[in-house]
């Protein structure tokens, strides 16, 4: 056996590895908690056996997209902190992060998949914590942001900024940059100090937790046992 045919394998699994996920991306984005691993294996074109190789279980599969998410979200939040003095760190990473949000529907759609009798998990990795706490030290550098704004709040903008956009995709896609803009402006140093604290790390996780839930009801999503996630 040739050094290039050992090698082989080992693209090919590559290969279908960034098809499965490509295509569980598509699934969940499209039918959030009805996806199913056949669907994702036929969409990705591999068999079901081979889909069940890479991920064991519709958890694992989930659990691979967050991080996926998350890193593409940390890696905005990276690209706009090494922007130049002068230009808007935290207005970049505002608007990329608010259009990431608007074409991605995975991962809200797996968050509400997750079974709500599983303990909270951290959503938000360390990374993206810390970034998140550079670019608002950033925005208030920059006088974009006031004093008293913390990571916590700029995440619930976000949040507040993609509901919105979804609600009006029917009938003013624009307006959710119309709103964002709104939030931007609100966010901007000069206004009254804001009333009580902001979230803790943990109080976000569970808000973040409850959303989704919220998200899962509304679309008629069910509780499911640990014993049924392989579907």
């Amino acid at each position: 056996m040739t050094p290039a045919t050992r090698r082989a394998p080992r693209k090919d699994a590559q290969r279908n590895r960034e098809r499965i996920l490509a295509a569980a991306r598509e699934i969940v984005a499209e039918r959030g908690v009805a996806a199913k691993m056949e669907d994702i294996a036929a969409r990705a074109g591999v068999g079901i056996g081979t889909l069940y190789r890479f991920v064991p279980t519709k958890d694992a599969l989930f659990a691979g997209i967050l991080r996926e998410e998350a890193d593409r979200l940390a890696e905005l939040a990276q690209d706009a902190l090494a922007l130049p003095q002068g230009e808007s760190a935290f207005h970049t990473w505002m608007g990329e992060a608010a259009a990431w949000q608007a074409a991605n529907k995975a991962f809200i759609n797996v968050l509400a998949a997750r079974d709500p009798d599983e303990p909270v998990p951290r959503l938000l990795s360390q990374r993206l914590r810390a970034l998140l706490r550079d670019l608002v030290r950033r925005g208030q550098a920059d006088g974009d942001l006031r004093e008293d704004v913390t990571a916590s709040d700029v995440l619930m903008v976000l949040l507040a900024v993609g509901r919105i956009g979804e609600g009006t995709q029917g009938t003013s896609a624009a307006y959710a940059r119309r709103f964002l803009a709104l939030q931007l402006d609100a966010l901007a140093p000069g206004g009254a100090p804001l009333p009580g604290k902001p979230l803790t790390e943990r109080q976000l996780e569970l808000t973040l937790d409850a959303l989704a839930h919220s998200r899962r009801a509304a679309t008629g999503g069910s509780a499911r046992g640990r014993g049924a996630r392989r579907g």
